[in-house]
């Protein structure tokens, strides 16, 4: 395809919230962008997440469990694990660098995990981090690829998308988190999401890169209060 798709809706619409998200930024905008310590971020944990698969693999394969499911999802939400979605993440770059098209990266996620964790417990954060990839699985189409990036943080990757497109998504699902009633240990709650966006090749032609000011403005919004979208 020649031309990008929208996730939903229209192109009118998809523009007319990316210019309102933007027109929320606050701070110097020069002071923002290609912050070197989450670049840094992002590698140490790639390096940490292979030492990992590997010890968790190892341990499995005595044991005697599915490797192969364990090596492509995430146990908890079943989505695609870091290392799953890495792999994917640079293929889906270079098939994108080869036709000339856009890839969008939205970073998710949810806001006060540390209090719920210490208010709830650690079941109860995992029953919210199911909730959350339930909220992404249904809102995306079959060519997304999505992830449990880290303990606390969802990515999705948008083939064909532009900025535009990948704002109105964004934005969907960060309100679709604020509206799940959460029941777990007879208590009920809602939970807030904070969102970051970025495009390639526009943010960064590197899937590191990419990453990395998917992350970067994910921190942002957080710093804003939360339960927003911040789009580079």
């Amino acid at each position: 395809m020649s031309e990008d798709r929208q996730p939903v809706d229209t192109e009118a619409q998809a523009h007319a919230i990316l210019d309102e998200l933007r027109r929320q930024k606050l701070g110097d905008p020069n002071a923002y962008g290609g912050r070197p310590d989450i670049l840094d971020r992002v590698r140490d944990y790639e390096r940490q997440d292979i030492e990992q698969t590997r010890q968790t693999i190892s341990i499995a394969s005595a044991r005697g469990e599915d490797i192969e499911k364990l090596a492509l999802l995430d146990s908890l939400t079943e989505l695609y694990n870091h290392r799953t979605f890495l792999k994917e993440l640079k293929s889906e770059l270079s098939r994108a660098k080869r036709y000339g098209q856009h890839v969008a990266l939205i970073m998710l996620g949810i806001d006060g995990i540390d209090g719920i964790r210490a208010h709830y417990g650690m079941l109860t954060v995992d029953a919210v981090s199911k909730v959350a990839a339930n909220v992404i699985r249904e809102g995306i189409r079959e060519v997304d690829l999505a992830a449990r990036y880290s303990a606390n943080e969802f990515v999705i990757a948008l083939p064909q998308t532009n900025a535009a497109g990948a704002a109105l998504l964004a934005e969907r699902l960060r309100v679709r988190c604020g509206n799940q009633a959460i029941n777990h240990n007879w208590q009920t709650f809602s939970v807030t999401a904070s969102v970051g966006v970025a495009t390639f090749p526009q943010n960064g032609s590197a899937y590191d890169e990419l990453i990395a000011r998917a992350w970067e403005a994910l921190d942002y919004a957080r710093a804003r209060g939360g339960d927003r979208v911040f789009c580079v």
